[in-house]
Parts: structure tokens; sequence; C-alpha cells
């Protein structure tokens, strides 16, 4: 099956005095042949660097650490340093240990770290960017876009993470369910990790479904308690596949609670259902769990969504 995913957001076309090539987004550091890319990177202004953060943020993780290993395979240690800007410093570490010559691993791992081969413009654009010394509290969103190929029908989310990457709000529309879609290996080592966030029982549990948005890493994820992310909060989801199975629109938003903690405590949700056929509001609710086991959801069945289809029509 051809590849669903596609992430954004996704950049206007170029204005005609701006070289297309120049411009910073994720298929450039792809096809750009070295030389020219290493041009590039050197000439970037901070609002460019800023688009190149957001497209490479909303990029799925595995997505986002194959581009990070085709570019330590292509660039000079100072440019892969220079890009941890937008892949972060763990991400580019990891790419050129995978993918960089010895020679370039070596001269990447000699890099000093308060010198990190861009002086003063990389501490400037770190500050732009508000990579540095980030604040307690402080978020940021990251939004993607996930399109059946078969259908052509699109959801969309948007994640609210805090300085450490962690969910804390998420909001979104589901029109379509992808099915038989397998993890990949770099999901499930994200489930792992935010497993380990937790405490004993509990399982990288995804804020909105794999089935839904595909692999989304971290920002998708949140330690959850076992039963319930099996139980309740799996309910709720099979709820939500039944409605779009009917031909509805969801609109959802997620609260996870109290804000800057590893495991969040409570999950608050709201939702409504649009028939997309003319805007009407079929259904609308509102619940909130607790993070751990016992959590019961009653779920609307199949004839009672119809007769409510039917009395919105």
């Amino acid at each position: 099956m051809t590849d669903p995913i596609q992430s954004g957001p996704l950049l206007n076309p170029a204005p005609s005095l701006v070289p297309v090539q120049a411009l910073p987004t994720p298929q450039t550091l792809r096809q750009t042949p070295a030389p020219q890319l290493r041009e590039q990177i050197d000439g970037w202004t901070p609002p460019q660097w800023d688009t190149l953060s957001e497209q490479v943020d909303a990029l799925p993780l595995a997505e986002r650490e194959i581009l990070a290993n085709d570019l330590a395979g292509k660039l000079d240690a100072p440019r892969l340093r220079t890009l941890e800007t937008a892949f972060g410093q763990d991400t580019i570490a990891a790419a050129v240990e995978r993918g960089g010559s010895p020679e370039v691993r070596d001269a990447y791992a000699a890099l000093p770290r308060e010198d990190t081969g861009g002086g003063a413009f990389v501490d400037t654009l770190k500050d732009w960017l508000g990579l540095s010394d980030p604040e307690p509290g402080q978020t940021r969103e990251i939004s993607a876009t996930v399109t059946n190929p078969d259908s052509g029908e699109v959801n969309n989310a948007t994640w609210t993470v805090d300085e450490q990457g962690r969910p804390v709000h998420a909001q979104g529309t589901l029109r379509t369910v992808f099915s038989k879609i397998d993890r990949s290996d770099a999901e499930t080592d994200a489930q792992r990790a935010a497993a380990d966030r937790g405490i004993d029982g509990d399982q990288g549990g995804h804020v909105f479904g794999h089935r839904f948005v595909t692999d989304q890493g971290l920002k998708n994820l949140f330690p959850q308690n076992g039963n319930f992310n099996m139980g309740a909060y799996k309910t709720l989801e099979n709820e939500w596949a039944a409605w779009v199975d009917k031909g509805m629109d969801v609109r959802i938003d997620i609260d996870l609670t109290p804000r800057d903690v590893d495991r969040p405590d409570r999950v608050r949700i709201s939702y409504e259902v649009i028939d997309p056929s003319d805007g009407s509001r079929v259904y609308d609710q509102r619940v909130a769990f607790d993070n751990r086991a016992g959590q019961q959801y009653d779920r609307v069945d199949g004839p009672q969504m119809d007769e409510m289809i039917a009395a919105g029509s």
C-alpha cells in the first residue's frame, strides 16, 4: 500500500523571485545534492529555519529519522550540528552514528557543545526557535495531516506539547479509519519510551488511536494504565470509528492533566459528531477518565447512531 502519511504544514508555492531549491523543507533536504545543500544551510534566515522546524516536527517519527539518516550520509559535521535546531540533538546524534562516515562521526563528536559549529548564529537561531533553556510551562503546537490513499479522506490532528515534548492537549477531526496499518519499529520504540515514563502496569497509550493517525511518535503517546488503555479508552475509540464508518465526521478535543508531569492523572475528552452533508451536529459527548484501572465507558451502539443520523437529516 502507498504510504498514507502526509504531514503538514505545507509551504505555499514560492514567489518567482525566490529560488525554489533555497526553501528549507524536508523535500529539499532530501533531494538537494550535498554541495548545494551545504551552501543553502549556511544562508537560511531565522524565519526559514522556523518554517523548517515546524515541518520537521510535523513528520511522523519514522519518516523524520529516515530523513536524518540520509542527511548524515551527505553532510559534514558542522552542518549536521546546525540541523540539531530543527531535528533535535538526539535525532541528529543517532543519525550520525547510523549513517555518518567514520570521519563525520569523529568530527561530530569532536565539536564542542559550547560552539555548535555555527557560533553566535546558532545561538540566535535557537533563541528564535525557542530551543534555548525553555521556561517551565512553555508549550508549542505540532500539526499533522493523514490521507487515505484509497478514498482521499483526510484526518487532521494538532497536539500541544510541553517543553519536553510531552502531550498536554490534542484536537482533531476524524473522517477515515486506517485498517491493517502496521506500526513501524520507531513507533513501537516510542510506545516503550512513553510507558517507561509511567508506573508499573502502564503502556504507551495513544492520544488518538494509531488507526486514526498512524505513526506519530511521542507527541501522540502518554503513559497510560494498561487496563484503561485496552478497556474504556479502546471502547471510546471504537465508538469514534463506528461514527466514521457511518459517514460522519468526528471532532475531538482531549486534555491531559496535570501538566508538566511525565504521567497525567486525568484524561478529559469532548467530541461532537457532524454530518458532512449539511454540517449539522448529530451528537456530542463529554467524558472524563482517571488514568487507572477500572474505568468504564458505555458507548453508543449502531442502531442508536442510525436513529440520531436520521433525526438530524
